[in-house]
């Protein structure tokens, strides 16, 4: 049985971890795109409203992709933490002091 949850984490894991490469890319891209539509504004006027909405939307959207993809989550944190085998030692440490 402990066999399959390792088997389950590690699938979850890798979930996870293909969520955070696709946000990434994809944040990499919108911010990209907003650069792009920045310079050709410069360039050529027609441009200018398509940089504006970039500007509004798809740049907050890029950086809040960008947030997702490289924080630590708190799941993470709390299972790397379980792992300590004297955690429970420093728990009842923390609550005493």
């Amino acid at each position: 049985m402990d066999r399959s949850l390792s088997t389950l984490n590690f699938g979850i894991t890798s979930v996870i971890l293909r969520r955070k490469i696709i946000s990434a890319l994809i944040a990499t891209g919108l911010i990209s795109g907003t650069v792009y539509l920045g310079i050709q504004s410069g360039k050529d006027n027609r441009f200018v409203i398509w940089f504006g909405i970039a500007s509004a939307i798809a740049a907050p959207v890029g950086l809040g992709l960008f947030t997702y993809a490289f924080r630590g989550s708190d799941r993470e944190i709390i299972q790397q933490l379980a792992k300590v085998p004297e955690i429970e030692r420093l728990i009842e440490q923390a609550k005493t002091q």
